[in-house]
């Protein structure tokens, strides 16, 4: 941390360097940021508020969160979340230094809505995207994004990456290899025929389906989609994935079999989706003859209509 020079002057750096040392030493151990970043914080920090404010070097005023809150603001960037870091850093500093009263934790917000599941409708909507791509690798892409999404149930990071190599025989399972939670993936039977066709068109076996030859990032869906023809009803994995969810849910699939092939580790993540349920069966529509009932009923096993 000695070592640590920050990108003003070095006079100034001179002036400033007992005080953010002496401060680093006390709460680096209390922080849980790296301490080159906490640093970083604390000496650009004490140089506006002593060098260009005139504040005295002194912990006790330079962390109050009045202080803090109008030294980020000056911070030279427009980036929301270089500030939000660097506030974050020094209110803890404040806190543990004791200027600042730590206060009760706020309850947890409430989780975000899910993705709504996509209608049959939508999905017919899709499969016409696909085709309507400019050239045949944007068409192969997009046909394998929607069966690796809808099919599968895949989000960015594991779709990204299966080749014709990870599909068995039948196309009925595929294998996920990469990332965090390798697993076989069962694949919805509606879409078993999809997935050969996709793999058959495949520039090689060992080719990913979905982009093949473009070195992954996190937006790799979203580029593709933004940048594709009808962008505006181009699919979003979130929304794919919760179509994916939702059909095993319905379909009655073991809990431990879903959590394992959606890479879930816990039956939390699909409680939001309850919603998108179909309603429950009546005790007196389980008693109704089939020949009588109003709708037909789906038979244990049977695919799921979208």
């Amino acid at each position: 941390m000695r070592e640590y020079t920050p990108t003003f002057a070095e006079t100034e750096w001179r002036e400033l360097k007992p005080f953010v040392l002496n401060v680093v030493s006390q709460v680096a151990e209390h922080v849980r940021y790296p301490e080159a970043a906490i640093s970083h914080s604390i000496a650009h920090h004490a140089h506006w508020a002593h060098l260009v404010s005139g504040m005295p070097l002194r912990a006790e005023v330079l962390f109050k969160r009045d202080v803090i809150a109008y030294s980020v603001s000056m911070i030279p960037t427009s980036r929301p979340s270089t500030m939000a870091r660097h506030r974050s850093i020094l209110l803890r500093v404040g806190e543990a230094l004791g200027v600042i009263d730590t206060d009760p934790p706020l309850p947890r917000l409430r989780a975000a809505d899910p993705s709504a599941p996509y209608s049959a409708a939508q999905i017919q909507e899709l499969r016409t995207w696909a085709t309507l791509q400019r050239d045949p690798a944007s068409r192969r892409s997009a046909h394998a994004l929607i069966t690796l999404g809808i099919g599968a149930g895949l989000p960015t990071r594991d779709l990204s990456r299966v080749r014709a190599a990870d599909i068995n025989r039948d196309c009925s399972h595929l294998t996920v290899i990469n990332g965090d939670s390798p697993r076989t993936v069962r694949v919805a039977r509606e879409w078993t025929e999809d997935l050969r066709a996709v793999a058959n068109r495949a520039e090689h076996w060992d080719a990913s389906l979905f982009r093949p030859g473009i070195e992954f990032h996190k937006n790799v869906v979203h580029t593709f989609v933004q940048r594709s023809i009808a962008r505006e009803i181009g699919p979003t994995t979130q929304r794919m994935r919760a179509t994916w969810l939702v059909r095993n849910l319905s379909a009655g699939v073991p809990m431990q079999d879903l959590l394992h092939w959606a890479g879930l580790k816990s039956m939390d993540a699909l409680v939001r989706y309850q919603r998108f349920l179909p309603a429950p069966v009546t005790a007196d529509a389980r008693d109704t003859p089939a020949s009588t009932a109003g709708s037909p009923r789906r038979t244990p096993g049977s695919p799921l209509r979208p």
